[in-house]
This record gives C-alpha cells, structure tokens and sequence, in this order.
C-alpha cells in the first residue's frame, strides 16, 4: 500500500478547558450485580466553577475553531518518522528519565474483582451498536451482525516478554472463550497495551479476523490478514459499513529502535445502525473538530479518561478526564463510553482517580449538550445505543369549511 507524504503542520492555538478544583471524597463505587447498570458516583455539593471554555461555561460556548487548511491531510512523515498532525511534540530521553525519577503514584489495588456477567451473544442485527468493555481498550462492538474488537489485549501482562510489564489488577471481563467469532479487529497502534500479540495470535488462529491498522503496524501483528491505513483512509466491508482511519495525538514504539517508525490513530465505524469512534490513545487537539465535520456527529464513543498524570508528561498524549469530556462535547457524540482506565497502572493518576475526575467535570456541565452522556459502565456488560427515531410529520388535515 503506497504511503502518501505531508508536510509540518502547526497547531494553532485554541482555549482549553481550566482546571477544575480537587474532587470530593465519593461514597463507594463497588461493583454491584443488580441495577442499574451505570456505575453512580455522588458527591457533596459544594460551590464550584462551571467548566469553561475561555470563560464561558462549556455548554453554552462554541468550542470549535476553525481548522487548520491540512487538518485532513495524510499523517507526516520525515527521516523515517510519523509526526502528530497538529505539531505537538512528545517529551524526549531526558523528560523520560525526569518523570521515573520524580514518580508520586496514586494508590492502586492489587487485584479488583468483577461480578461475573452473562457471555455476549454469537451475534446481533436488531439495528442497534451494543459495546461490551472487556477491560482498558478492549471493546467488543456489535452491530449489524459484525463483531468488532477494539485493541483486543487478555495477556495478564503488558510488555516485551509474558514476565514482564505491568500485570492488570482485574482480569478480562468477558474470557476468552466466551468471545464470540470475531469478524473485524480496529488496532490503533503498536504499544504494549493495545498490541498484544499472544491475543492477536490466539484470534488469528481460531477466527482469522481482518485486522485494520496504521502504516507500518502490520508488521508486528501476528497474522496475514491485515491492511494498513494512512489517516482519513478508509476500508469498505461491505454496503453500507466502512471503517476510517482517523488522528490521533500520540506516539509509537515498542522497544528504543522504532519509535513512531509506525503510525498511531482511531477509527470510525459507518454502519446502518449509526457511526462508532474508537479514540484508541490521544491527547488533545483539534483532531476531535476535524472528525466532527467530516462524519457528522456520533452515535457512540469510546474515549480514554486514564493514565492522565502528571499533566507535564502525560498531556501531550493522553487526554484527561476533563479533555475526554470537551472531545465527546466537540464529537456531540450521542453515548460516549469511557475506556483506558482501571486495569493497568500505566501512569501516577490513582485507581479511582480518573472516574472521580469525570463525574466531578459532568457535575459542573449546566444542561446537557449534544456529548454529555458520557458513561462508566461496568465491564462485561451490555451498553445498547439506538439511534433516535426521527419525529413524525405533522398531519396535514382538509379543509372542510365552507368557500
């Protein structure tokens, strides 16, 4: 597949959400078997500042800007490198050594376990998106009798070898066995976390699933049935369903001689049923604003809140709760389904951290704006999202009157 070049982009400067004062201690957020099945989070009113956007309260503020004239150009590459497409760079060897070496990590448990759920079904075709989170970015997607697997990572650890790497405290929600035949894998970069080749190669084996990935990704990934994509590249699968690669702001590697030599992203998922965005890792940037105007708005995100701190290293590649919650309002997605947290303790934000953060940013949202209906629901089970039923024609009754 030919790889098409462009050149440096700047990112132009636009507002960014302040940040929002320390959350309150919640009550417990233990996993409960019964309804309902959203996890609720309560807090003690106390008076706080809206989240804003250039001191107008988010959800009355127009918080887009105008793009860039290449926002929708093919990802940069130069002397042998992938380059983010809106000019922000990612923190070198020395940033690197300072973060290990000033590290404050927020508490995290052991081992968290799930109340067991009911396996997902073989298929589903009832002209609704049904994702079921299986752990960080592993999302199974079913929709229009497709099973679609986000990210698809069971290994108990991440990293180059299975002893070592950091080993999830809470195992897959949906096992192995009870994942039904794949038919398509969304695979948004090369890292540990989200390119785990023993799954990979455990589906090859028992589905062989079409894998779609960046450029230069399919050289990791342990199968012959994959197709490389620049960015706003698509694939048909069929009529009516397509998949396109989007931006991501982010970085790629898995070892100290191929960093960003392949490409990181997203994917958007056309279907009859509606239109699924798969953020896989990002940071900020007006990527969120160039997918808006190019699909419209979404029927279902799925949006990183972990791995956030600390802010001065994490920023430029992965989002915070408070960014996800502005990209979902940006996206004016119709569900948005939080991912990446909770299960591999990549970064210093604490366990129950980035949920926390996000009830505390939705707390502060006056109104709900296309995008607020963003969720932490329990893993392994079934979050259904139809698309709204277009309101009825007015009836047009005669005029029966006399002339």
């Amino acid at each position: 597949m030919c790889m098409r070049r462009a050149g440096a982009r700047k990112r132009p400067g636009a507002p960014r959400a302040r940040a929002l004062p320390a959350p309150q201690t919640p009550k417990s957020c233990t996993r409960r078997p019964s309804s309902p099945r959203v996890f609720r989070y309560s807090f003690t009113p106390r008076p706080a500042p809206r989240l804003t956007v250039a001191g107008t309260p988010l959800s009355e503020s127009d918080v887009t800007q105008p793009l860039p004239p290449d926002a929708f150009a093919p990802a940069a590459f130069r002397k042998g490198v992938f380059h983010n497409g809106f000019g922000r760079e990612k923190h070198g060897l020395r940033s690197v050594l300072r973060w290990l070496a000033t590290r404050s990590r927020g508490p995290w448990p052991t081992h968290v376990e799930d109340v067991p759920v009911a396996p997902p079904p073989a298929r589903v075709d009832d002209g609704a998106i049904h994702a079921t989170i299986i752990g960080h970015a592993t999302v199974l997607v079913q929709v229009d009798g497709l099973n679609v697997l986000t990210d698809p990572v069971l290994s108990q650890r991440i990293g180059p070898t299975p002893w070592t790497g950091p080993r999830r405290v809470r195992k897959a929600a949906v096992d192995f066995n009870d994942i039904p035949k794949i038919d398509l894998i969304l695979l948004s970069h090369d890292h540990y976390d989200h390119l785990d080749r023993p799954t990979l190669r455990r589906l090859a084996r028992r589905d062989a699933p079409l894998v779609l990935t960046g450029l230069k990704v399919g050289r990791k990934v342990p199968s012959r049935k994959v197709v490389e994509l620049d960015w706003w590249q698509s694939h048909t699968l069929r009529e009516g369903v397509r998949v396109t690669y989007v931006p991501a702001e982010h970085f790629s590697g898995r070892g100290v001689f191929d960093h960003d030599k392949s490409l990181w992203g997203g994917f958007v998922l056309e279907t009859p049923a509606g239109k699924v965005y798969f953020a896989g890792d990002t940071g900020d940037g007006p990527h969120f604003q160039a997918i808006r105007e190019r699909f419209g708005a979404m029927t279902l995100s799925l949006l990183p809140i972990g791995a956030y701190a600390p802010r001065w290293f994490m920023a430029p590649v992965h989002v915070d709760p408070d960014e996800a919650l502005q990209a979902s309002l940006t996206l004016e997605s119709q569900t948005t389904l939080a991912i990446h947290f909770a299960t591999f303790n990549l970064a210093d934000d604490a366990y129950e951290a980035p949920t926390r953060a996000l009830a505390r940013a939705l707390s502060h949202l006056g109104g709900k704006p296309a995008g607020s209906d963003f969720r932490v629901v329990p893993f392994g089970e079934d979050t259904v999202v139809r698309l709204p039923r277009p309101a009825p024609a007015p009836r047009r009754t005669a005029d029966l009157s006399p002339a």
